[in-house]
């Protein structure tokens, strides 16, 4: 099972990972993977941080201010905090939630690669995507557009189609 999650920014991909997250550790349901957000200083943006959603470890892994050899427009990006948790994500087979495949998380090769190896592998991936990857990735699996008009039935819809995959788990 492979579920992508696209929309325009700030219509709640992240937001609705995190409810998926949730539903999974109330029902005790093992998974891996990460959720990326962003690192305010007051009102201002001033880069990205990673979390382990298994162990809860936090890296910065793009930051205005920690220059680096790799930048994404005005973001510094620390390939190495990256990868050692986003490479994690795949080392175990249950259910893997990424937030999110994108231009700035593709910078890792390592990332890219690992990830493209699995598309083709039975494992259950449940991801947001960037809009621009949206014809690359729907030949793995069903994409959903997310607004924030929609958000509760794609949420049910989603839940539903993760309750059916999994045997022996009662019903999210």
């Amino acid at each position: 099972m492979k579920i992508f999650i696209t929309g325009n920014p700030g219509c709640g991909k992240t937001t609705l990972i995190k409810e998926i997250v949730l539903h999974f550790k109330e029902k005790g349901i093992p998974l891996s993977g990460f959720i990326t957000e962003e690192v305010r200083k007051g009102n201002t943006r001033i880069g990205f941080g990673i979390q382990d959603l298994k162990t809860l470890e936090k890296k910065i892994f793009a930051s205005i201010e920690n220059v680096t050899q790799y930048r994404f427009g005005k973001y510094y990006l620390d390939l190495s905090n990256f990868e050692s948790i986003a490479l994690k994500a795949f080392e175990s087979r249950d259910f893997v939630l990424i937030d999110e495949i994108g231009k700035m998380e593709f910078y890792s090769v390592k990332f890219k690669d690992l990830l493209i190896e699995n598309l083709d592998k039975d494992i259950n991936i449940i991801a947001t995507l960037h809009r621009d990857f949206v014809v690359d990735f729907k030949k793995y699996g069903k994409v959903f557009y997310l607004t924030r008009e929609s958000f509760e039935n794609t949420k049910e819809e989603i839940l539903k189609i993760i309750s059916q995959k999994i045997s022996g788990f009662q019903s999210l």
